[in-house]
């Protein structure tokens, strides 16, 4: 930890001091419970640029714009089809990149991950989907600046505490630059995340390859599972132990949760994407479509813009900040915490397998009926049209 900054409740690991340091002397170290903060070395020359840009201690955030919101699906069903919700960051990404535009987003490397950057939309697909495991900054935001300076644009989408990271680094305005945040639950224990993995693979009885949230197992109904690659065979599972871990709320970073300043409306990226929760009571002619939406934010008169290229590939339905903060919460305000946390953690360190398997349930594995393989092996041209009659 950094002298100014010691409290880890306080630590985002947003990697902006990291980033900054003119000499290299920082490096992201994990803790025993996976998260990673930074640590200098004797090279340090006391330039403060990390204490500078900080921003747990610099809170530059202001809420003064008017937000528009609206409920959104894609209208491709490839890009719906490979998104966690309604396709948003692809369309973002769609309408507002070209070809030299540098995309920078979560994505698996195995089952571990990392922030990468690709170049042109064509090359997305490893960033779309929810990935709730903490993840590694590492490079991006160097690589994010020199391409801006270079005149080209970049496209960042991240955690809020990881958006807001990157625009302290910059330390200036980039016309060329657009970010995207998203309503977050909170970072997830990589260390929790691979020992649950050992766990799943027991019993699933073969080693886990391959993890996947949020999978879409169903042609036309979207499924809400994970998918599980393992040595010879792909799962579909439903409370596994890691999602039972995650959405109680026992192995987030101690900066989340209850420490979390983001959950609030003064959000740090330009466009603020989400699950569309409470989608058919918000609009109830939608009730009995297998479509599900996603929720997007403008922040700034920049994401205005990009919502309102928006129309052109998606079907956009305008509703209220008031039904956004009731039926997602946490886009506002704190929620529940848990008050077990701490002793989870510190149990599971010790002794993780016992300590898992003590505080969960058994995975549900979903069985594939007929209904399901018959929709499978429908030809690509009537799943289109079939996806079109939904929305």
């Amino acid at each position: 930890m950094l002298k100014f900054n010691p409290n880890k409740t306080n630590c985002t690991g947003c990697s902006a001091c990291y980033s900054v340091c003119p000499v290299q002397c920082i490096t992201m170290v994990p803790d025993n419970e996976g998260f990673l903060y930074p640590e200098p070395s004797k090279a340090c020359i006391k330039c403060k640029l990390c204490e500078k840009v900080c921003p747990s201690i610099n809170d530059k955030r202001e809420y003064n714009y008017s937000k528009t919101v609206f409920a959104a699906v894609s209208k491709d069903y490839e890009i719906w089809q490979r998104s966690s919700s309604g396709g948003a960051f692809s369309e973002i990404v769609r309408q507002w990149s070209d070809n030299k535009t540098l995309i920078v987003g979560a994505a698996w490397e195995g089952t571990k991950v990392h922030h990468i950057g690709v170049v042109g939309f064509d090359n997305i697909i490893p960033l779309c989907k929810s990935k709730y495991v903490s993840s590694a900054i590492e490079n991006t935001f160097i690589e994010i600046r020199k391409h801006l300076q270079s005149g080209k644009k970049a496209i960042f989408c991240g955690c809020p505490c990881q958006v807001d990271g990157l625009l302290h680094f910059l330390s200036k305005y980039y016309d060329n630059l657009l970010t995207i945040d998203f309503i977050c639950h909170g970072q997830g224990s990589p260390f929790v995340f691979q020992e649950c993995l050992k766990i799943i693979g027991e019993q699933l009885k073969e080693e886990v390859v391959a993890y996947e949230f949020r999978a879409k197992r169903k042609i036309i109904e979207d499924d809400y599972l994970s998918k599980i690659t393992t040595v010879r065979k792909v799962h579909y599972v439903t409370k596994d132990p890691y999602q039972q871990l995650f959405l109680g709320q026992d192995i987030l970073r101690p900066s989340c949760g209850n420490n979390c300043k983001y959950r609030n409306m003064k959000r740090p990226g330009d466009l603020t994407i989400a699950d569309c929760r409470g989608l058919t009571k918000i609009f109830p002619d939608l009730r009995g479509s297998k479509k599900n939406y996603s929720t997007i934010i403008s922040n700034t008169k920049k994401g205005e813009k990009v919502i309102v290229s928006l129309h052109k590939t998606m079907n956009m339905r305008q509703y209220s900040l008031d039904s956004v903060v009731k039926y997602n919460p946490l886009f506002a305000h704190q929620t529940w915490i848990s008050t077990n946390r701490d002793a989870f953690m510190h149990d599971v360190v010790k002794n993780p397998i016992e300590t898992i398997n003590k505080n969960t349930q058994p995975l549900i594995e979903k069985k594939i009926n007929i209904s399901t393989i018959v929709k499978t092996y429908l030809p690509s041209w009537l799943i289109k049209i079939l996806y079109k009659i939904q929305l």
